[in-house]
């Protein structure tokens, strides 16, 4: 029967490894060998994904959160990335508003200043920051 996922316990962090399968399966889905791994606070999870490019942290503060105002960022979002990665959804912490995306340089129409004049131009959004992942 073929396997949908892998799974393994571990005593402590410090017998934390990847398992050969996972890797293989890595492999196998990648055209290079650059492998993005995130750490979710939020869903407590860690996440994997294959890229061929860099990749950007594209993270939104936002002040006040609306359903409008949501619509509004994802809707800026698809005028400058054709494909996001991974991205959190919104995140409150201490009564701030969050939204942080992963995108592929490859993906992106603009470059990151168009995209900083872009994202500042929403009133709502309070802060921005966009930070290459480092390798």
């Amino acid at each position: 029967m073929e396997e949908l996922t892998y799974s393994s316990i571990y005593n402590s962090t410090d017998g934390i490894r990847i398992e050969d399968q996972i890797k293989t399966a890595l492999a196998e889905i990648t055209k290079s060998s650059n492998i993005l791994s995130i750490y979710s606070m939020n869903a407590r999870a860690i996440y994997f994904f294959p890229v061929v490019s860099d990749v950007y942290q594209l993270s939104i503060q936002i002040y006040p959160l609306t359903p409008e105002i949501v619509a509004k960022i994802m809707t800026k979002v698809s005028e400058f990335s054709t494909k996001v990665i991974y991205s959190t959804g919104l995140c409150l912490v201490e009564n701030r508003c969050f939204w942080e995306g992963f995108l592929q340089e490859k993906d992106l129409t603009k470059d990151i200043e168009e995209i900083q004049e872009i994202l500042e131009s929403i009133a709502e959004v309070k802060g921005i920051t966009i930070e290459k992942v480092s390798k």
